[in-house]
């Protein structure tokens, strides 16, 4: 079997599926009166996608010694769900900001609630990264002290100000498949919501919150690139916050609009990326229609897929980390090489459910308890 074939990623998302079913059969870990049921659906495909794409990059990396994929589908599952996710951001907290318009927003709780949703699972996963690096580096300091602690800064902050390798390894990038290039673009959506609630809320944010956005703001493109493909993504989710508020879909679970979605969705890979500009048009259409309430034929209903979701951003962090210590670790990168395709495709098939269950531990035992402890404090 050739890892990229459609059939490779339909049999991990069947596996991934099925152990996430087996799982929900005993714990049930998703919101079920959640607002947006289809959304939360959504998600249950996106971080397996991204999996997906990054298991593809690393047999491109086995063989070649490159980080890149050779096929414009394997590109999308991982480029267009991050463009998903995006949207499922600006779509969540444009909607609050919609729904609060009158009543105002309490600030303080919602970044608050940002901190204690994102940092934990991000810190916990990033011990992991370092103490993979010490074993590497054989619990020696390849640098000086002052740049190990600039190193751990500047991965404490979310790579906002930028990426960097730790102890002078080359290849940290490589453990966690870069997926925290993602991040900073999260921190600065959250940071621009008191600007951009200015046009929305009649009762505008306290003037010190205002200040922290605009200065965040200022600072992210002063040591940042500006992206506007991915600034797209949010806007694209902000739209379907208007189309759902001011409830422009009628029947928003028509075969036709279901139908519409398939098209979209086949169209997609036909673009490298999600970064041109039609192909975002595209995403844009799926997701107005997914966040409308389309179901997908009920798909998107799937108890199964919605448990998936909630355990989306422990799998997003932690399955690259998993793919490195199985190839890096457990094969080596030299015996790696010489597995047929065929076995390669078997190995990932064995991780899947192995990064699906972590996954759910994780959510148990690092994400969740600190949502409560967030929950709690500003309830206080």
């Amino acid at each position: 079997m050739n890892n990229l074939t459609p059939l490779f990623a339909l049999i991990v998302f069947i596996i991934a599926f099925s152990t996430a079913y087996i799982i929900n059969l005993k714990y049930k870990v998703n919101n079920l009166c959640s607002r947006y049921e289809t959304v939360d659906g959504l998600r249950g495909f996106l971080a397996i996608s991204v999996f997906i794409s990054h298991a593809s990059l690393w047999y491109q990396y086995i063989q070649e010694n490159q980080w890149a994929t050779k096929s414009y589908l394997y590109s999308q599952l991982g480029s267009t769900s991050v463009a998903f996710f995006f949207m499922i951001s600006s779509f969540l907290f444009i909607s609050k900001l919609l729904n609060s318009k009158e009543k105002g927003f309490d600030w303080r709780s919602f970044f608050v609630s940002r901190f204690f949703r994102l940092a934990p699972m991000y810190y916990f996963s990033l011990t992991i990264i370092v103490i993979i690096v010490m074993i590497i580096s054989d619990w020696k300091l390849k640098t000086g002290l002052f740049q190990f602690l600039h190193e751990m800064f500047l991965l404490g902050t979310f790579t906002v100000i930028r990426d960097t390798s730790i102890n002078n390894f080359g290849l940290t990038y490589l453990i966690n498949a870069g997926v925290v290039w993602s991040l900073p673009f999260e921190w600065l959506f959250y940071f621009s919501l008191p600007l951009i609630s200015l046009i929305i809320l009649k009762k505008k944010p306290p003037v010190f919150y205002l200040v922290i956005s605009l200065l965040f703001v200022i600072g992210y493109f002063y040591v940042n690139v500006i992206r506007i493909p991915f600034l797209l993504s949010f806007v694209g989710g902000a739209i379907a916050a208007l189309v759902v508020k001011k409830k422009l879909l009628e029947n928003k679970n028509s075969t036709l609009l279901s139908i519409l979605i398939l098209v979209c969705l086949a169209l997609i890979p036909q673009f490298e990326n999600s970064n041109n500009i039609y192909c975002k048009l595209l995403i844009t259409i799926v997701f107005v229609l997914i966040a409308s309430g389309n179901t997908l034929f009920g798909i998107l209903n799937s108890s199964t897929l919605k448990l998936l979701g909630e355990i989306s951003y422990s799998t997003y962090l932690i399955h690259g980390i998993i793919l490195f210590l199985v190839f890096y670790f457990g094969f080596g990168l030299e015996k790696a090489k010489k597995l047929l395709t065929s076995e390669y495709c078997e190995v990932v098939f064995l991780i899947t459910p192995i990064i699906v269950i972590f996954s759910f531990l994780c959510y148990k035992g690092v994400e969740k308890p600190f949502m409560e402890i967030s929950k709690k404090y500003n309830n206080k």
